[in-house]
């Protein structure tokens, strides 16, 4: 044997030696068990993804909606307030009744808005850093300053001591002035910083209740009272009249000029009705009743007085108290009403007629 055999026998013999690695696997059930808990980790990071938009997105729509109640709220407010401001500019050929039932409606319409501000659903960030409750008080300055304004703008046009009553009126357009101020400075800034921070895609509106903040100033309010003064319309008429008398107990309609007889009763009442024929309230209207006779005695009389009667409104007064004169005889009766302070018409504020009191 040659070295080349020698040789190639050692090679072979080592590559007869030489056997395939096998490949370590791992345990079945370790397997699964490995595959199942990476599936379940898997999971549990996609549902705590859901979860989180899912909070985020819950978030978004609840600014979304009360952000969108609010821009309502205020919508119809800052309306209220154009109209307002439009009044006391510009008030036109308009009377005295008018502007009251304009206020009226502009008072009711501040406590319907400020109630549906107090009945927000606020996000809880706006509630624990005070911005919904300043948006709340926002409201509140609107509907205290229409309810203040509204006896004093009428008080303003039969009031000669100007001054006083323009500082009335201009405390109470000062409350609708600070209310625009609170709810820029306050509420925008506010909201804006919280819907910033939570990255959430939301306007906050605008508001402005006037458009002339100077409109609440001393000069501006004694310019308003002194257009409204010089229109015709809102001169202050003063005058009440008797339109309706009713004797009790027979339900008898007592007319000027007439004769009636009466049922003698001590249940004997006149109901008086008198109506406010201006266009001012009227307080404290006397209403008399005087019943006499021709023989010369004594007249009775009792008086009551009527709290008060809005314009154009009528109130019935109760007098009782007359006693009945002596049966068969006739009697005087004379109702009369006013005059009031400033009446100039009093041609209807009296009803003469003649009773006699039968059994």
């Amino acid at each position: 044997m040659n070295n080349s055999d020698a040789a190639r026998n050692i090679t072979q013999g080592k590559q007869r030696q030489r056997k395939p690695r096998q490949k370590k696997l791992l345990p079945a059930p370790l397997l699964r068990l490995i595959v199942v808990f990476v599936a379940v980790v898997v999971i549990v990071v996609v549902i705590v993804v859901a979860v989180t938009a899912s909070r985020g997105n819950d978030e978004a729509v609840a600014y979304q909606r009360y952000m969108g109640s609010v821009t309502d709220i205020l919508k119809q407010s800052d309306a209220v307030g154009t109209k307002l401001s439009a009044l006391l500019t510009n008030p036109g050929d308009t009377n005295r009744k008018t502007i009251q039932a304009s206020l009226d409606d502009y008072v009711a319409a501040s406590k319907q808005l400020e109630a549906r501000a107090k009945a927000l659903q606020a996000p809880s960030a706006l509630v624990q850093q005070n911005v919904n409750q300043f948006f709340v008080l926002v409201m509140t300055f609107r509907r205290e300053g229409l309810e203040s304004l509204e006896p004093e703008l009428i008080n303003a046009l039969d009031t000669q001591d100007s001054d006083v009553v323009a500082q009335q009126i201009s405390d109470s357009l000062g409350y609708l002035t600070n209310s625009d101020f609170l709810y820029k400075t306050v509420f925008v800034k506010g909201a804006t910083d919280i819907v910033k921070e939570k990255n959430i895609a939301v306007t906050v509106p605008a508001s402005k209740f006037l458009q002339d903040p100077d409109l609440a100033s001393a000069s501006q309010v004694q310019q308003i009272i002194a257009q409204l003064k010089s229109t015709g319309n809102l001169q202050a008429v003063h005058g009440v009249a008797v339109t309706k008398v009713m004797a009790q107990p027979d339900n008898q309609q007592i007319k000027n000029g007439q004769t009636y007889n009466l049922t003698a009763s001590d249940q004997l009442a006149f109901l008086v009705s008198v109506t406010n024929q201006g266009n001012m309230s009227e307080k404290n209207v006397p209403v008399v009743v005087t019943l006499g006779t021709d023989a010369g005695g004594k007249p009775q009389s009792v008086t009551v007085t009527i709290p008060e009667i809005k314009p154009g409104k009528q109130v019935t007064a109760t007098v009782q108290g007359l006693n009945p004169t002596q049966y068969g005889e006739e009697a005087d009766l004379t109702v009369k009403t006013g005059p009031v302070a400033g009446e100039k018409v009093t041609d209807n504020n009296s009803l003469d007629a003649t009773v006699i009191f039968k059994l």
